[in-house]
């Protein structure tokens, strides 16, 4: 008898797609993008490219289907506990180059349901899932669909501010390794990395980066209260 993992994420996304992309009575959203609450993305090239919608219009728009973004991990800038600073402004620090994970932005439409939290499966045979490498490319990856290797980078990423501080970090993991038992010590004070993607294990980021900080101050300007403060953790 086999088991199926199941992620809230699923049931989450599938709910989202239904009740704001595709009930009549919702706001029938064409477009959504299935990102957790610590992902950003961020375009690359902002000559040809002044918003999400002009991505879009290119690159998903035309062909139906999905998306699919590759992450930036973000770092830890070295800090190790939590500050009242917004994340976009404590961690401006990240990986050299893109991961391999990716994430969907997908036409409500051709919804059918998620794959994991990364991927998604469509209601018809037309659709499939594309990148930005150029205009119409399908994505190079496994059949669950979660990875990219070609790792396109010059249109749009997904900023990931996974790690935090080492504390959150720390705290976050245990919290649901405990549900799985495979992320943290027995005593559930420190992270396992035995075995672990490469994406899972914490760094403080090597390239400077804060372009995600200024676009949100740009988009919401009382943020730049925070542009002096100090991070101490």
């Amino acid at each position: 008898m086999c088991a199926r993992v199941v992620y809230i994420f699923w049931e989450v996304a599938e709910e989202c797609v239904q009740k704001f992309g595709k009930d009549a009575s919702g706001p029938q959203h064409d477009y959504m993008a299935l990102i957790d609450i610590d992902e950003f993305f961020v375009i690359q090239n902002q000559y040809n490219f002044t918003d999400i919608r002009d991505v879009l219009n290119k690159y998903l728009v035309p062909y139906g289907g999905s998306l699919t973004v590759n992450w930036m991990l973000v770092g830890t800038s070295n800090h190790t506990i939590y500050a009242p600073i917004p994340l976009l402004k404590r961690f401006q620090y990240r990986d050299p180059e893109p991961d391999m994970v990716v994430k969907s932005i997908v036409k409500s439409a051709d919804y059918k349901s998620s794959k994991n939290p990364h991927a998604v499966s469509f209601n018809n045979e037309k659709s499939v899932a594309r990148t930005t490498k150029y205009p119409g490319c399908i994505q190079n990856g496994d059949d669950k669909g979660g990875v990219d290797p070609d790792l396109p980078s010059g249109v749009l990423l997904l900023y990931h501010y996974r790690y935090l501080s080492e504390k959150e970090y720390t705290e976050r993991r245990c919290r649901r390794g405990n549900l799985g038992k495979k992320w943290c010590t027995k005593d559930g004070k420190k992270v396992t990395y035995k075995g672990a993607n490469a994406h899972i294990i914490p760094r403080p980021g090597k390239v400077f980066d804060n372009r995600p900080w200024r676009l949100l101050m740009l988009a919401v300007p009382k943020y730049r209260m925070y542009e002096h403060e100090v991070d101490f953790g």
